[in-house]
């Protein structure tokens, strides 16, 4: 731990100490707070993404002996749509204490929460194979400059970071831009979603993209559309192949 990573702990250790943070589930005192308002029992009790999951989009299936058994199984709207992405996957549902956590890391600027969600997304990554020898690059969902100004930050990459420090894999901010300013899509049917975010992101850097096995990384799956528009105009850019994963997936 060099000097100020020091100072910084010690800092933070005597702010705690002073004003103790309580968790904003359960209520009760966090006794070694990190920055953020979640203490580690509730943040065990996240509801984690298993199989039977669609193989496209990775919606969770109804657990019956037919899906439980068929793990090439297809929702029904990806039966009927072709994404641009090979794949999706989500970590956890976006309900409960995952969905506090996204609503206290994005609204409330907890960004210390992206060390222990992104270490969510990478345990996901260790257990699951499909992703191996397939991630060259991790792009993060971009946000409009307008967003971004009033935000601070961009969240996914945030996460991305973190993924991309622990696996060693560049994460590229700025290669995908959002050029479109749209409307939060929060309440937006699945068409009205498709058409807010329709062309509203481009590739600035084509020469990083050529080539490259990409992981689109964002927080929230809930339709398809924002990820679909950012894979598509990877595509454009010759990438080679492109997963996605999400922190959460809305159901």
């Amino acid at each position: 731990m060099n000097n100020q990573n020091m100072i910084e702990y010690i800092t933070e250790g005597l702010f705690n100490f002073v004003f103790p943070l309580d968790c904003q589930i359960c209520e009760k005192p966090i006794r070694e707070s990190k920055g953020y308002s979640i203490c580690e029992d509730c943040l065990q009790t996240i509801e984690l993404i298993e199989h039977p999951y669609c193989i496209k989009c990775g919606k969770p299936l109804l657990l019956t002996d037919f899906f439980k058994q068929n793990r090439e199984a297809l929702c029904l709207d990806c039966k009927r749509k072709k994404y641009s992405f090979e794949f999706s996957r989500s970590v956890g549902i976006y309900s409960k204490v995952l969905k506090k956590c996204i609503h206290l890391f994005k609204y409330y600027r907890e960004k210390k929460l992206a060390r222990p969600l992104g270490k969510l997304m990478v345990d996901y990554l260790l257990k699951n194979d499909e992703f191996k020898k397939r991630i060259d690059l991790i792009i993060p969902v971009p946000l409009h400059k307008n967003d971004l100004k009033n935000r601070g930050f961009n969240q996914s990459f945030l996460l991305g970071k973190v993924i991309g420090d622990y696996f060693s894999v560049p994460v590229q901010e700025k290669v995908l831009v959002k050029k479109k300013f749209t409307p939060y899509q929060v309440n937006l049917s699945k068409k009205e979603r498709e058409k807010n975010i329709l062309k509203a992101f481009s590739v600035e850097r084509p020469e990083k993209i050529k080539g490259k096995n990409i992981l689109i990384l964002d927080d929230v799956f809930t339709t398809g559309s924002t990820v679909e528009e950012c894979a598509k105009e990877l595509m454009k850019a010759r990438a080679n192949n492109i997963c996605v994963l999400t922190l959460a997936r809305n159901v």
